[in-house]
């Protein structure tokens, strides 16, 4: 069915207020975030203005993705307040279309700007995340020593994780409390923990004072644990592929998130953090629907429409979700709420809100 003429006019006048928004919120945000600290991360680790550029264009699809719903909510005030200035909302309405008839349309934009947002922060932020942390590191610990601690490292096969390995102090060659977990169809067939370890020029790892469990598949209950003092591990991975790969939750999909997930499970830590960023990753992204229906309902109500009234307005209510986010943190963290519920906290209390502006608006 095609789009009614109202509901093209809407997409249509929501578009370029959008665009503009994305624009500002991303050289707002890339000047009070990434570009500062990257100027002074050149001048202190050396890095060329070539690779200057490119850590900015890799770091601009995380701020690309924080600005999409700060640019949803202002094209919408920006245009609706627009709209009802210019009596076009109360002719409308005098033509018998409703408040929730006019919000139709900023529904559907708004569920289509928050899926193309959760795909966008799925497959292009991690991505484009982990290449700028690498290139910079390469900068950073040129002149370091080689000590790293906490590294983890996940191997996959057939999309399935097949050998997680952790290992909490790397120089050089030699390693420090190895915890190896391989899996065989996302089962667990063998645990290795070992107190050191270190390449061997023949190629392999040889750890040291260490225990083996082996799960077989075919009789889980039947567990083999073997003590060694020094055991060949065949491992593929050189040191130079032992590298400190513990990512920031901007650098990882949800897939990732919950791999992680299971491995701190695993290890005996408690997950909280992780588990409510996991759920926030999906809420943040939805947040454009909730500030599509909150700004079409703060555009139609009378002030003075001008794109820093938009901006204003826009920077206030999105500081007030920063406020219930850092709530519904608090609660889940605590556990007084669910994670799933408390990282949808603003977005439930942003959307009641906005549910009670609508029949406020609709008795007018």
């Amino acid at each position: 069915m095609k789009l009614k003429i109202i509901d093209r006019y809407i997409a249509q006048e929501l578009f370029m207020p959008f665009i503009s928004g994305v624009l500002a919120f991303t050289t707002i945000l890339s000047g009070s975030t990434i570009l500062f600290q990257l100027v002074g991360d050149a001048i202190k680790y050396s890095i060329p203005l070539s690779s200057l550029l490119l850590l900015i264009i890799l770091k601009l699809p995380y701020v690309i993705a924080l600005s999409i719903p700060m640019a949803t909510l202002f094209s919408t005030i920006s245009v609706f307040g627009r709209l009802g200035n210019d009596l076009e909302i109360l002719a409308l309405r005098a033509h018998g279309v409703s408040i929730s008839r006019l919000l139709i349309p900023v529904v559907i934009i708004g569920i289509c700007i928050s899926l193309v947002n959760l795909w966008f922060n799925e497959e292009v932020v991690p991505k484009s995340s982990t290449t700028a942390r690498n290139l910079f590191l390469s900068f950073r610990d040129s002149d370091t020593p080689s000590i790293q601690t906490n590294i983890n490292v996940t191997e996959y096969k057939d999309k399935l994780p097949y050998r997680i390995i952790n290992v909490q102090e790397k120089e050089g060659v030699n390693l420090k409390n190895i915890t190896v977990a391989e899996y065989e169809t996302g089962s667990l067939i063998r645990l290795i923990r070992s107190k050191t370890g270190k390449w061997i020029t023949e190629g392999g790892w040889e750890f040291y004072n260490g225990i083996m469990h082996i799960f077989p598949q075919n009789n889980p209950k039947h567990i083999s644990i073997i003590e060694f003092e020094k055991e060949l591990i065949n491992i593929e991975l050189r040191p130079a592929d032992l590298i400190n790969r513990n990512k920031n939750i901007e650098e990882m999909n949800r897939k990732e998130v919950i791999d992680k997930i299971n491995f701190i499970k695993k290890t005996g830590q408690d997950p909280i953090k992780l588990i409510m960023d996991y759920h926030m990753k999906v809420s943040i992204a939805f947040s454009s629907l909730i500030y599509c229906i909150l700004g079409a309902c703060m555009g139609l109500k009378p002030h003075r429409s001008s794109s820093s009234v938009g901006i204003g307005l826009s920077l206030l209510i999105i500081f007030g979700y920063i406020i219930l986010m850092s709530i519904g943190m608090g609660f889940g963290l605590s556990r007084i709420l669910p994670p799933i519920l408390a990282a949808w906290f603003p977005n439930i209390i942003i959307g009641l809100f906005s549910i009670t502006l609508i029949r406020k608006l609709a008795t007018q």
